[in-house]
């Protein structure tokens, strides 16, 4: 085994990130134990790129542009779509070089990014900001989805469902109209201060927030409760992120469940947009009984790097819920890492999406270092055991619901939780279940960075 190192790349799967402490994707499953891996095994480095092709030493912009066109001419999944003739003089920066060779057509995620942002969330779940997630939906209303612990929205009272009517004196129309989300906010850092105006539909009243910035950790499993009905003993968790932070999490909840006798999961992944892909494996392996020589998902390079493919298996888990059936609630910020998961469970186990149709990532990223930053390229494609993958339009659900922001995360009479235990109750979708949220059109998360960061919609 080995560690993962700033010269060698690190397979991850979108808003998948880079890990330190890991070396994450290993090639031959995992053991038994109850506890998370200390190393995740060895995570295939690509034979034929030398410390030189991996990494760059100082700024030097063409340096760093010239590092990024030969990477993505090697590496990149749709390396034969880059122009032959594109002259790296004729761009500004190692970001506009990327931007010029990615894939329009397919890649919406490959990114660039400093590489102390690209470890801070998912490997120690810390993040700044004022501690709340965001949605948009068709008319422009701008909505609070989440409010996070420890973070000064939550101190201030503000709450799932509240309405930004504006930011730091702008209004959310003129905010779109500037395409200026990317400041709205100010700067990404502790001490800045942010005013915000909120509707609240419930009291009809409007709030002036002044917050200040600070930073705090996220905990990628907000929620999980042991829910019962008809005898029946179901685990709720929600679950945003895959973070190497979130394996306490995730092993104290399933503990949790596997004492109370959980027969039935829901998993809320309605804000998951994806992580580190041995995470993934790993919570796989926490619902069903499995073999490591199972297959979770196969990783598949370009034809130029056939040899770097390879299978990510299950781990053998005493603490595993041996479940014959999952269900997720979904919506279109679900994306990557976890599609993985749905998709990596599929050969093994019934598995019952609920809600909104996934974003559509079958694809996944290496990340390497140049300088000070890392990239983010996509590099490889994900198939299940059975070979199922190409789900670009995304994960279709059995029974479609909307986020209902009148109730908390974990509330029964919430709209996609009421709908999965209906469906597990009855067999069939209610006719119902949709009507009771607002807003009632659908929602898009706002992301703040690049993707593949397991934020979207965070500040």
């Amino acid at each position: 085994m080995q560690k993962a190192s700033w010269n060698s790349p690190l397979a991850i799967f979108f808003l998948g990130f880079l890990l330190l402490l890991f070396a994450n994707g290993c090639g031959g499953g995992g053991g038994g134990g109850d506890s998370p891996p200390a190393s995740s095994g060895d995570n295939p480095t690509p034979t034929a790129t030398s410390t030189s092709n991996s990494t760059t030493t100082g700024t030097d912009t063409t340096t760093e542009k010239q590092f990024v066109l030969n990477r993505m001419r090697d590496w990149y999944l749709w390396y034969d779509q880059i122009p032959s003739n594109l002259d790296i003089a004729s761009y500004a920066s190692a970001e506009a070089v990327l931007e010029a060779t990615r894939y329009k057509t397919r890649d919406k995620w490959s990114y660039i990014e400093t590489a102390k942002a690209a470890t801070a969330q998912l490997n120690t779940g810390e993040f700044t900001g004022i501690g709340i997630r965001t949605s948009q939906d068709a008319s422009g209303n701008l909505w609070v989805n989440e409010v996070f612990a420890n973070s000064p929205a939550k101190a201030a009272g503000v709450i799932r469902g509240d309405r930004i009517v504006s930011i730091n004196g702008k209004s959310v129309a003129d905010i779109n109209a500037a395409k200026g989300w990317d400041t709205a906010y100010g700067a990404s850092t502790a001490g800045v201060q942010v005013d915000l105006v909120l509707a609240r539909s419930a009291s009809s009243e409007t709030l002036s927030l002044s917050l200040v910035k600070s930073t705090f950790i996220v905990d990628a499993v907000p929620v999980n409760r042991v829910l019962s009905q008809n005898n029946t003993f179901i685990g709720y968790l929600v679950y945003d992120s895959f973070t190497s932070a979130s394996y306490i999490s995730l092993v104290k909840a399933f503990n949790t469940f596997q004492a109370a006798g959980v027969s039935e999961m829901i998993l809320d992944l309605r804000y998951n947009g994806g992580g580190l892909i041995d995470v993934a494996a790993y919570l796989a392996s926490l619902m069903r009984n499995a073999s490591s020589k199972d297959i979770f998902a196969k990783l598949q390079y370009n034809k130029n790097h056939s040899s770097s493919n390879y299978n990510l298996n299950y781990s053998t888990l005493t603490n595993n819920l041996n479940l014959s059936r999952v269900f997720f609630i979904t919506s279109s910020a679900t994306c990557s890492a976890s599609e993985m998961l749905i998709q990596g469970l599929k050969p093994y186990l019934t598995v019952v999406p609920i809600g909104a149709t996934t974003c559509g990532k079958p694809v996944g990223m290496d990340v390497v270092t140049f300088s000070d930053k890392v990239l983010a390229a996509i590099s490889f494609t994900i198939v299940n055991a059975n070979g199922e993958g190409d789900y670009y339009n995304g994960l279709t659900p059995v029974c479609t619901a909307k986020d209902d922001l009148t109730h908390s995360l974990g509330d029964v009479a919430e709209s996609s939780l009421a709908t999965a235990l209906s469906y597990l109750a009855n067999k069939t979708c209610p006719a119902t279940a949709t009507q009771r949220q607002i807003p009632g059109q659908i929602l898009t998360l706002w992301p703040k960075g690049p993707g593949d960061q397991g934020h979207d919609g965070l500040w």
